[in-house]
């Protein structure tokens, strides 16, 4: 299994040249993309300030401060160019906005085991904008990998298509579900068989909800039942359970490890 976990504080050297984004392939990459999103953080935890900072708390460091909403640490150190992030993927973002709105704020709380359907949330255009979120998190995903690099083996073209043309990732797939109240995005983890099949995940947790992204490699693996496609012919999914922390299965090192947002100060 590979873990990335790369060092969030790495900045590009004087006179460097500013790499292309990943998405486009033709503007410079000069625009930060928010790890977990910006108006998420703020639906959720509010919007810290100098006397009342959040914390940010990763496999480097636990409690740092985190002042303002925009501060660098909440952002991948991987970029996309101001076109793509703020413009070609607005939709996308927005689209898992109210998603995220909706999943959170429903009259009657999600249970484990009970079915959302697509249309409930999206009564217009449900398929597109349904696959509007799995881009959102193939954003997000593409990211990820550049900041891996070679030692994660899935293809970036892919992900670069899909945004570029409205498409979907036939590989990539999502599971929607319940959470205990973490807010954050988990390291990207990475295994491979000896024959080369690669399957690869990692978690976006906000609150009282969470997706599981998921790269299953065609032909290698079977999906899970529970997972959800826009190929898959419904627009309905499942909701999981990812209350970790409440069945104890995480560890101290493993909440450690993965990038968390907090208002007050986590434990040691």
């Amino acid at each position: 299994m590979i873990n990335t976990s790369p060092d969030m504080n790495t900045v590009p050297t004087q006179g460097a040249t500013t790499p292309l984004c990943w998405i486009c392939n033709q503007n410079p990459a000069n625009s930060g993309e928010h790890k977990t999103k910006r108006s998420d953080l703020l639906a959720v935890l509010g919007k810290p300030s100098q006397q009342e900072p959040f914390f940010y708390s990763d496999l480097h460091k636990l409690n740092q401060p985190v002042k303002s909403l925009d501060a660098q640490i909440l952002k991948a150190p991987i970029r996309i160019c101001a076109y793509c992030n703020n413009t070609r993927t607005q939709p996308h973002d927005r689209a898992w906005e109210h998603l995220s709105d909706c999943l959170r704020n429903r009259s009657q709380p999600l249970k484990i085991g009970s079915f959302v359907r697509g249309n409930r949330p999206f009564p217009d255009y449900t398929r597109r904008e349904m696959a509007n979120v799995h881009r959102f998190f193939l954003k997000i995903f593409g990211c990820m990998l550049c900041e891996a690099g070679a030692r994660v083996p899935i293809p970036i073209a892919a992900f670069s298509k899909a945004i570029m043309t409205s498409g979907v990732h036939p590989e990539v797939h999502l599971q929607f579900g319940k959470s205990d109240g973490k807010v954050g995005r988990s390291n990207l983890h990475c295994w491979t068989t000896q024959n080369g099949s690669v399957l690869a995940g990692w978690l976006y947790e906000l609150d009282t909800i969470a997706v599981s992204v998921m790269y299953a490699q065609r032909g290698k693996w079977t999906p899970s039942p529970n997972n959800w496609h826009p190929h898959k012919g419904t627009n309905r999914f499942k909701i999981m359970d990812f209350c970790y922390q409440s069945q104890q299965t995480r560890t101290a090192s493993a909440t450690a490890a993965n990038p968390l947002v907090t208002q007050s100060p986590a434990s040691s």
